[in-house]
C-alpha cells in the first residue's frame, strides 16, 4: 500500500514537472522572436519573457478551474505572432517607430478583449462557422505562414549573405530542426515526451561551446514584479480596431480547435460542449486583457496539448494547474528568467518550426473528418491559393492604401480563412445529379 502510495506520489509530481516544461518549452522561443523582429535588448526580451511566463501560467490555470476545464496549456498565439511580423515588417518599411506599433498591438489586444467579452454569451453561434474545413484552413495556413518566419530566421534572412558565423550558426539550427523532428515523430517514451527540450538544450549547448552564446541581462535579483504596459499606454488606431474583428474569428477558431481535440484525445466525444465554449472565450478575453496590460503577445490555448495528453497520458487536472502554478512563479525571478534569455535565436526558431511540423497533419485530419466532395476540394483550392499566395507579394504591395486594408489584405491567413468561412456559408452542397447524393472524390 505503502509503495503504490509513493508511486503514485511520484507519478503525480512528474505529470506536475512534465507540464511545467511543456509550457515553458512553448513560451520561451515567441518573445527571443519578437525582441529579434523589433530590435528589443536583452533586457526588453527577459522583461518579455517574464510577462510572457506570468499570463501564460495565469490564464493556464484560470481556463483550467473556470473556463473551458479542460487539460489545455496556454501559450503565446501563432495568429497574434503573424500579426506582430506583419506590422513590424509594414513599420519599418514606413520607416515608422517601431515602439509605435507595439503601442498599436497593445490596443488592439485590449479591442480584441471586450469583442470576446462581447461574444462570449453567444459564443455557441459561432460554432457553425468553423466546419472541419474552416478549422483545416486556418491550420494549414497557419503553419505555412509562420513557417516561413521561423525559416528566414533560422537562416538570418535579411542580414546578409549567409557566411561565416552565421553560416555555422545556420547549420545548427537545421541540426536542431531535424533532431527534434526525428525524435517527435521516431521517438519513444521519454525522448518523444521532451523532444523540443532535448533539442534546445543539445543547440544551446553547441552555440555556447562554438563562443556563439547570448549576451547577459543586468537585472540578476531573484525577485520582480512584472512591468505593466512596459510598451508604453496603447494606442487605438482606426485600421487596427478594425483589423482586430476578424482577428476574433481566428481566435474562436483557435479556442474550437483546441478544446474540440482534447475533448476527443480524453474522451471520445464528437461535439464541443457549448458552456464549456462560451466560458473558454470568456476567459480568453480576460488573458487579452492582461496581455495588453502586461505587453505580452496574445495568450490563446495551445492546440497542441491534445497531443502532449495523448503521448504522455496526463489528463489529470491537479499536475496539469501545479504545472501552470509553478509557470507563474518561475516569471517573479530575474535571475532564472536571465539564463532563458541566453536561448540562441536560430534555436529558438528552430523548436518553433518543428514544433509546427503537426500542425499541418492535424490541418489536413481536419478536412478529412467529412468526405472530400467537388465543393469542398474547390473551397480548399481557393482559400490555400489566395491565403498563400498573398504570402508570396511584395512587401510593399499594399503600402499607401488605408492601414485597415494593409492589415487584412497583407495577411494571408486572415484573408483565406474569411474567403473559407463566407464560401462555406454560401455555397450549399447539393447532390449529385441522378444519383441523389453528394459527389465525393
Amino acid at each position: 500500500m505503502v509503495r503504490n502510495s509513493q508511486t503514485a506520489g511520484w507519478s503525480y509530481s512528474l505529470g506536475a514537472v512534465q507540464w511545467f516544461v511543456y509550457l515553458l518549452v512553448y513560451s520561451i522561443p515567441i518573445p527571443i522572436v519578437i525582441g529579434g523582429l523589433y530590435h528589443l535588448s536583452i533586457d526588453e526580451i527577459a522583461s518579455l519573457m517574464q510577462r510572457t511566463f506570468l499570463i501564460a501560467g495565469a490564464s493556464t490555470i484560470l481556463q483550467g478551474l473556470v473556463g473551458h476545464r479542460l487539460p489545455i496549456a496556454d501559450g503565446p498565439a501563432g495568429i497574434w505572432l503573424s500579426v506582430f511580423v506583419i506590422l513590424g515588417d509594414m513599420a519599418l518599411r514606413q520607416g515608422e517607430d517601431l515602439a509605435t506599433t507595439l503601442h498599436i498591438l497593445e490596443g488592439g489586444m485590449l479591442v480584441a478583449a471586450l469583442v470576446l467579452f462581447a461574444v462570449s454569451g453567444i459564443a455557441e453561434r459561432f460554432v457553425s462557422l468553423f466546419t472541419p474545413l474552416v478549422t483545416g484552413s486556418f491550420l494549414l495556413l497557419l503553419s505555412f505562414q509562420l513557417g516561413g518566419v521561423f525559416i528566414k530566421g533560422m537562416l538570418g534572412a535579411g542580414e546578409g549573405p549567409l557566411t561565416g558565423e552565421r553560416a555555422w550558426a545556420g547549420l545548427i539550427a537545421v541540426g536542431v530542426f531535424v533532431l527534434v523532428f526525428c525524435l517527435s515523430t521516431w521517438g519513444r517514451d521519454w525522448w518523444k515526451s521532451y523532444a523540443i527540450l532535448i533539442g534546445i538544450v543539445a543547440g544551446w549547448l553547441v552555440f555556447s561551446c562554438m563562443g556563439m552564446g547570448g549576451a547577459t541581462i543586468s537585472d540578476t535579483s531573484w525577485f520582480r514584479l512584472p512591468q505593466p504596459f512596459a510598451w508604453g499606454p496603447p494606442e487605438f488606431d482606426l485600421g487596427m480596431t478594425i483589423a482586430v474583428f476578424p482577428l476574433v474569428l481566428m481566435l474562436l477558431s483557435s479556442t474550437l480547435a483546441a478544446t474540440d481535440s482534447m475533448e476527443q484525445a480524453i474522451g471520445g466525444q464528437q461535439q464541443v460542449d457549448p458552456k464549456r465554449f462560451s466560458r473558454g472565450t470568456l476567459i480568453g478575453g480576460f488573458t487579452h486583457l492582461l496581455s495588453s496590460v502586461f505587453s505580452t503577445v496574445g495568450i490563446v490555448p495551445l492546440g497542441g496539448s491534445a497531443g502532449f495528453v495523448s503521448v504522455t497520458g496526463q489528463s489529470r487536472m491537479g499536475p496539469f494547474l501545479i504545472g501552470g502554478l509553478t509557470m507563474v512563479c518561475l516569471s517573479f525571478i530575474p535571475a532564472a528568467i536571465g539564463l532563458l534569455t541566453k536561448l540562441p535565436g536560430p534555436v529558438a526558431y528552430a523548436v518553433e518550426l518543428a514544433a509546427f511540423v503537426p500542425m499541418v497533419g492535424l490541418g489536413v485530419r481536419a478536412v478529412m473528418r467529412e468526405p472530400l466532395t467537388e465543393r469542398r476540394l474547390t473551397i480548399l483550392g481557393v482559400t490555400l491559393l489566395l491565403g498563400l499566395s498573398i504570402m508570396f507579394l511584395p512587401s510593399d504591395m499594399f503600402q499607401g492604401l488605408p492601414t485597415v486594408v494593409q492589415y487584412i489584405a497583407g495577411n494571408g491567413l486572415l484573408v483565406g480563412v474569411v474567403m473559407a468561412i463566407v464560401l462555406e456559408k454560401l455555397w450549399k452542397e447539393r447532390p449529385a445529379a441522378g444519383y441523389g447524393k453528394k459527389q465525393v472524390i
